[in-house]
């Protein structure tokens, strides 16, 4: 037995020291099994839905048809026509003419297709499966009569017998339309309905009516002449044999249809909605398969003792990557055939007892789903999971196993999942494991924005590693946090929350219940809240957030105070050893507060013109701690109405606004165009910044100039 192989072998079922790779790889397989399972189930119902089609065409397309390439008709008595008719294969032949006519019955009007055929139809097509009403009848005695779709006869309103006979006009050939008397320029013949058919398809049930060949031939001044001859063929012929010899017999001047040629563009429509649904099911497939990076990173960390003994007894790393190759293929290998397993176990379930049904009985064609199993689709399938399996296994053994088993340290695992920053959390494991024990690093703590991480790197020193969670130039009302943040979350010993921020509303519960352990600290105790009370209130607070109030507690000094205080009480609680040092640093940071205090004070305090247009409310606070009117663009995350801006203009102009104000993470064509309508400058600040002293002095500048 090929070494590698074995030692695959014995990987893939052997336990692992370390449960989450049991795990992960169980998470591997059956994610592979069940889109295995989606694709065999698919394609299956995909398969029945294109039998119950050709069923429902079989019962009246016949097995081949003749019909000329040039011109419209064509004589079936010549000697090449009779040679077909001898043929061994062919069992017997109907002439057939299809034209446009003009039906009418009492006030109602159609156009139809009159198919005249011989008596032998009712033996070239299943006519008797598909009447619907009444029998099939083309003459009694010397009455033609005809049968209809179920959708014409439904649009003339006529039923199978009917006393009054159906109208059939045809224009009169080889006669110009007299304007005079149009009625002397049509053809007519009657025929009474003797019964009705249902194909469940409507270019047959809403269109067609089959009448007696004589009848039609008599209403088009035809003698012999027909527009298709229909074969029916023995049933131990090989029907595409017959078709090229029939080919041969007639050269190019006629086309020979098989069923699936009649109905070409149908059944190309069928496979392409197959192989549609089968491509799009096989990019979801390839999603799952890279969850075995996962199990393979993982095997390959767990196995290193295990490859420097192979190597101390002279394996080499074409080898050891061998081994990893086979584990990562024989992973979507055994999925795939599980799953193909279990699919055709379901649709052989519903195939046999109809578990799944279309519908009340008698609805649809069918009252249940149908299934069919295609042994070739089984096989693409089996070699598609296989072939994407191989790829995902590939790619981190051929470039990145060689550095995994010549180093001693798991670190290295990063340049492969830098690769692949948006992986789905599995795909993360390894590294997150590889990290555990070996964290030399300072403690984290996590808030959510850049404004707090410069109040807590004040005060924490080099005591903490503080992070924020939404980075910057993201907006905190609508970022989704990705698996490497709420990783770092998990490894932190706190968080920090800022109060009622977006994010904190919408995240906030998920992470305290998938993190038990971490200490939660709310650094908004003691803020007041600016909260709307009335509705002609708004210029107090433009933009109010979850149920009426203002989160933006940041931008304003008085407030700043507040946030550096509880900040000051978390890192005290988190580490009373060294709560001297963290007091020291706090008041640092309290006489940089004062002192942008006091410069914004003597900026703002004499200021003229006091309003301010700004796109997002970001600055409530702000404006009440100075004594500044703000005028917002956006009103509760909603795009601004024509009347509204109109509104915002006015006021603005009334109140001689010098500057409009647009965050960097929004949108700013609003923003220009108030501010070309009220001939004021248009500035670009960050309120989310990490230097958060320094864009509040920069606010205030832009409002002196």
């Amino acid at each position: 037995m090929n070494l590698a192989f074995y030692i695959a072998r014995r990987y893939l079922f052997a336990k692992k020291s370390q449960n989450a790779i049991n795990i992960i790889s169980m998470i591997s397989v059956g994610s592979i099994v069940v889109a295995t399972v989606a694709l065999v189930c698919v394609l299956s119902v995909l398969n029945g839905f294109g039998d119950m089609v050709e069923w429902t065409f079989n019962n009246f397309d016949p097995e081949l048809k003749i019909t000329p390439t040039k011109g419209k008709v064509f004589d079936p008595n010549t000697a090449s026509f009779h040679l077909i008719r001898e043929m061994p294969e062919i069992e017997f032949g109907t002439e057939v003419i299809e034209e446009n006519v003009f039906v009418r019955y009492h006030d109602r009007q159609e156009v139809a297709v009159a198919k005249g055929v011989s008596d032998n139809f009712r033996q070239m097509a299943g006519v008797d499966s598909i009447l619907f009403n009444g029998e099939f009848k083309l003459q009694e005695g010397d009455v033609n009569c005809a049968v209809l779709g179920i959708g014409l006869a439904s649009s003339l309103g006529i039923r199978t017998g009917f006393v009054d006979p159906l109208e059939i006009y045809v224009p009169i050939r080889d006669r110009q339309v007299s304007m005079s008397n149009i009625a002397s320029s049509f053809q007519l013949e009657y025929a009474f309905v003797a019964g009705e058919f249902m194909v469940n398809q409507a270019v047959y049930d809403e269109k067609y009516m089959i009448l007696p060949l004589d009848m039609l031939r008599d209403l088009l001044n035809y003698e012999t002449e027909v527009t298709a001859l229909e074969l029916k063929v023995k049933p131990q012929a090989n029907l595409k044999a017959v078709q090229k010899q029939i080919r041969s017999i007639l050269g190019d001047n006629f086309s020979i249809q098989d069923r699936y040629e009649q109905q070409e563009a149908t059944y190309k429509m069928l496979q392409i909605e197959k192989w549609m649904t089968f491509l799009i099911l096989a990019f979801i497939l390839m999603v799952a398969l890279f969850n075995v990076v996962s199990s393979i990173s993982m095997l390959m960390i767990e196995k290193q003792e295990d490859v420097r003994i192979l190597r101390s007894m002279g394996a080499d790393d074409r080898l050891i990557r061998r081994i990893f190759m086979y584990e990562g293929s024989m992973i979507p290998a055994f999925g795939a055939l599980l799953g193909i397993l279990i699919g055709v176990v379901l649709c052989l379930i519903q195939q046999i007892y109809g578990v799944i049904r279309l519908g009340e009985m008698g609805a649809f064609i069918s009252n249940n789903y149908p299934v069919r199993v295609n042994v070739f689709d089984l096989l693409v399938i089996f070699a598609t999971v296989c072939t994407i399996g191989f790829l995902a296994t590939w790619y981190p053994v051929r470039y990145h196993g060689k550095k995994w088993l010549s180093q001693e340290r798991l670190a290295l695992l990063l340049p492969l999942l830098s690769q692949f920053p948006r992986f789905p959390l599995l795909l993360m494991f390894p590294l997150f494991l590889s990290c555990q024990g070996s964290q030399t690093a300072k403690t984290s703590v996590a808030v959510t924005i850049e404004p707090q991480r410069y109040f807590a790197e004040k005060i924490a020193g080099e005591y903490f590693d503080v992070f924020a969670v939404v980075p910057a130039g993201q907006s905190p009302e609508t970022y989704d946090p990705a698996p490497h943040e709420m990783i770092r979350i998990a490894q932190s010993k706190a968080y920090l929350q800022i109060g009622r921020i977006g994010f904190e509303q919408i995240w906030m519960q998920t992470i305290r219940q998938n993190n038990p352990h971490l200490t939660f600290f709310d650094l908004s105790e003691g803020v007041y809240w600016i909260v709307e009370e009335e509705e002609h209130e708004k210029e107090e607070a433009e933009h109010q957030h979850h149920h009426g109030v203002d989160p933006h507690i940041w931008s304003t000094t008085g407030l700043a105070k507040i946030i550096a205080q509880n900040t000051l009480k978390a890192f005290m609680a988190l580490d009373p050893d060294n709560q001297a040092i963290y007091k020291d640093n706090y008041e640092t940071l309290m006489q940089e507060i004062e002192a942008t205090e006091l410069q914004l004070h003597a900026m703002l305090d004499t200021l003229s013109h006091r309003a301010f247009v700004i796109f997002h409310p970001a600055l409530t606070y702000f404006a009440d701690e100075f004594g500044l009117k703000q005028l917002s663009i956006e009103s509760d995350g909603k795009e601004p109405s024509v009347a509204s801006l109109k509104a915002l203009i006015d006021e603005a102009k009334n109140a001689q606004v010098r500057v409009v104000f647009v965050q960097q993470e929004f949108d700013r064509r609003h923003a220009e165009q108030i501010a070309v309508e009220i001939d004021a400058r248009t500035v670009v600040i960050n309120p989310l910044a990490l230097q958060w002293n320094e864009q509040m002095i920069h606010i205030a500048k832009e409002l002196i100039k």
